[in-house]
């Protein structure tokens, strides 16, 4: 049954802040000390920060691989001689590590030959993400990452820091969840789970908030993500976000909002509803959200 408003649509998971800390997690111990011997790039749009697909090569081959960071929703790969590979997975970007003998599935746009012969590819059948490799290790010196706010899971992101960013602004809760100069990594996923586990509204202007209900935010918000990260991120109705193992993600089982327009409501068995707002749409539960 579906409420109006609520359409039939399939749902795409653009990776988030879990689904981006997974594929770090799962491809650090593997490609940390790993020398890049070849580059091989298919598609140009991939690397569109670059003039051209030489460019972009010279600038990896015979770098090694030190360590992966996360910034937000950006994978780093830090190089030796100070350079980074930036990776932005877009709307249905992957990375899959494999061995040279694996068939190449469609829509791989750029793939980096390893030392120890496995090969690391870029797969991305809507072609939103990108590769570009940027100077130096630290992401607030990063042009591209400067501009960032806190990442939700550290020490920077307080009950204050939210309570700063909420306050005097008439924009829906859920859009300041979703911007990056505020908090970092979050996007309708997870701002639709975090606004139902705090009991909130995701329409209601941010200003509105009370101190309470700042606080059960920034409390839901750095819970729905751990819990998140631990089960490998979320996975849509097209499949289209997969681990660094090719393997879907587990917490689309747990999902309290998001892709359950017109099903009942886990806590009190209203229908969840899917409605646009603000030139999105948001899902909630009209009883148990105000």
């Amino acid at each position: 049954m579906r409420t109006r408003g609520s359409p039939r649509v399939l749902l795409s998971i653009m990776p988030e802040l879990p689904e981006v800390e997974t594929i770090r997690r799962q491809l650090a111990p593997s490609l940390t000390g790993q020398r890049i011997r070849a580059v091989r790039v298919t598609r140009s749009r991939a690397i569109r920060a670059h003039a051209t697909a030489d460019g972009f090569r010279a600038l990896l081959l015979g770098r090694t691989i030190l360590a992966l960071h996360r910034r937000g929703k950006a994978l780093l790969l830090l190089l030796d001689g100070d350079r980074s590979l930036l990776v932005r997975l877009g709307m249905s970007g992957q990375l899959a590590l494999a061995h040279a003998d694996t068939p190449v599935v469609p829509h791989t746009h750029v793939v980096l030959e390893l030392s120890d012969g496995r090969e690391l590819r870029y797969i991305d059948p809507r072609t939103f993400g990108q590769m570009a490799v940027v100077a130096g290790h630290d992401p607030a010196a990063m042009r591209e990452l400067a501009h960032y706010g806190p990442e939700p899971l550290d020490e920077a992101f307080t009950v204050e820091h939210l309570a700063g960013v909420m306050a005097g602004k008439g924009t829906s809760v859920e859009a300041v969840l979703m911007d990056q100069t505020q908090v970092v990594g979050i996007g309708k996923i997870y701002a639709d789970e975090s606004c139902f586990l705090a009991g909130v509204d995701p329409r209601r202007a941010a200003r509105s908030l009370t101190r309470d209900e700042v606080t059960r935010l920034h409390a839901a918000v750095r819970d729905v993500l751990a819990r998140a990260i631990a089960c490998r991120g979320t996975s849509g109705q097209d499949s289209a976000y997969r681990d660094a193992h090719g393997e879907l993600g587990d917490f689309q089982c747990h999902l309290t909002v998001y892709q359950r327009a017109g099903q009942p409501c886990r806590v009190c068995g209203t229908l969840i509803e899917y409605r646009p707002f603000q030139g999105r749409r948001v899902h909630f539960c009209p009883h148990c959200q105000r």
